[in-house]
């Protein structure tokens, strides 16, 4: 009987009751859209630094990572192949030579972490392979050892050139660049910069005032690699010697993160073995990835007791940070939404306690026929929780037909994208949010039903039915 005459007051004043259902609503879409948000890019992120950086478990020699010199390396890889093929949580390994070289181009030089990989094994482990923005991997077989870069990497040894061609301009998307600055480009046709510095002196004196709004779209547009140019790599042998050796830029790859992107280079394993006076099955780095987090946190603790001369290492003890982005993420969406309930709370306040004052002598006739304190107590705080459960079920609705489409299409951020590159994130954001949230913004939103209407039924229960009753 309550909860039907609870939800019959709280449509007694309709206008009033929509404005806060939909007050509620708005505040709960802002807020399950930041939770999304926040919960995308933590995903996005744990995703990339597993399958593009660190895997789910890596195995080193212990003093490689006191000193990651070349002598610190892993003497019996196959060994280690024997356990992991045992291993049903196991998806994918490989074996890394991993070398600090000097990288040498015909313009410019770069400090740069070389990775000698098994390109058949590296695909089980890394999603590398399919970053490549210009040129190939490491398939093919070439008279000259090949090296694929990173894209930062490419810009710091000078690989790029910015080349206008006509065919380049005339597909250049009018919606991005306006017509008079397209124009303005004509005058450049036919020239090609092979620096960034000169190619942006050069956008800056005939571009004026729309230099600065489409500078960084014009960069990107024209900028040419130049694949198969010569790069030297410099490096120490276990012995102490330093050894040279030319490679062929074949590749360049792009990730979320810039950094990483201007750290590692690759080669094939062979190669840099022979480089680098090492033997084939001698790696520096064991990468394994398992079927999910929790399963290479497990895989991790049972391989520890059988390579007790070696250092084996979890996701989470290479890079406590990304365990800590996730527990990050939901609490910062939680503190949000909590913060936007907590401004809600006042409106429903407000409005209850007017649903109070406009009833006085109703419930005074209601204690008077024999309705005691804790039922009329009741009353009012199941009508709170009922109008924020409206609210909330509508917020919550709306956020999840929008957010179950942005989730396919994604937010581009791509004004901040050189921001969030440093940092490690993608300007593509796909918002994701679970059951779980829901769950919990549910009890949240109860709360604060409850917690609203504590102040509007003490009001009701300080009333005294005689003096209700002649209320006007």
């Amino acid at each position: 009987m309550i909860l039907s005459l609870s939800w019959r007051n709280i449509w007694r004043n309709k206008t009033r009751s929509l404005i806060v259902v939909a007050t509620l609503a708005v505040g709960l879409l802002g807020g399950v859209m930041f939770m999304g948000l926040i919960n995308g890019w933590v995903e996005q992120r744990m995703h990339d630094s597993i399958h593009n950086e660190i895997a789910h478990i890596q195995i080193h020699n212990p003093q490689y990572l006191l000193n990651e010199e070349t002598q610190h390396y892993i003497s019996d890889y196959p060994s280690i192949i024997t356990t992991l093929d045992t291993m049903k949580s196991v998806v994918g390994y490989t074996g890394r030579i991993k070398v600090f070289a000097m990288a040498q181009s015909d313009r410019a030089t770069s400090g740069i972490v070389v990775m000698g990989i098994n390109p058949t094994e590296e695909a089980t482990v890394s999603e590398i392979s399919t970053k490549i923005v210009a040129g190939e991997f490491l398939e093919n077989n070439h008279r000259v050892p090949s090296i694929v870069v990173g894209s930062t990497t490419a810009e710091s040894l000078k690989l790029i050139n910015y080349n206008l061609t006509v065919e380049k301009l005339d597909s250049i998307d009018e919606s991005i660049i306006p017509v008079e600055v397209k124009d303005s480009l004509k005058q450049l046709l036919g020239q090609r910069f092979r620096s960034k510095v000169s190619f942006q002196k050069e956008l800056k004196n005939i571009l004026a005032d729309n230099y600065d709004s489409h500078v960084d779209y014009i960069l990107k547009y024209f900028a040419e690699y130049r694949l198969n140019s010569s790069v030297i790599l410099t490096l120490q042998t276990p012995e102490g010697e330093l050894h040279n050796q030319m490679f062929k830029v074949r590749g360049v790859y792009k990730t979320t993160n810039s950094a990483f992107d201007g750290r590692f280079a690759y080669v094939e394993r062979g190669v840099l073995a022979s480089t680098a006076g090492l033997q084939e099955n001698q790696v520096h780095e064991v990468a394994v990835l398992c079927t999910g987090l929790d399963e290479g946190k497990t895989a991790a603790a049972s391989l520890a007791p059988n390579f007790k001369l070696l250092s084996v290492r979890s996701w989470e003890q290479v890079s406590p940070e990304i365990a800590m982005y996730a527990e990050m993420g939901n609490f910062m969406g939680m503190i949000y939404i909590v913060i936007i309930l907590f401004a809600l709370a006042f409106g429903i306040v407000n409005t209850m306690m007017m649903s109070v004052l406009e009833r006085i002598r109703e419930l005074g006739m209601l204690m008077a026929i024999g309705m005691n304190k804790i039922r009329v107590f009741t009353m009012i705080m199941v009508e709170s929780i009922l109008l924020s459960l409206t609210g909330g079920a509508v917020g919550m609705a709306i956020s999840a037909v929008i957010l179950s489409i942005l989730s396919k299409t994604g937010i581009d951020f791509g004004m901040w994208a050189e921001g969030l590159g440093a940092l490690g994130y993608s300007s593509i954001i796909y918002p994701k949010t679970t059951v779980g949230n829901y769950v919990t913004i549910t009890v949240l939103v109860i709360i604060t039903g409850m917690v609203a209407s504590l102040w509007p039924a003490r009001r009701a229960l300080k009333l005294k039915p005689v003096e209700a009753l002649r209320h006007e």
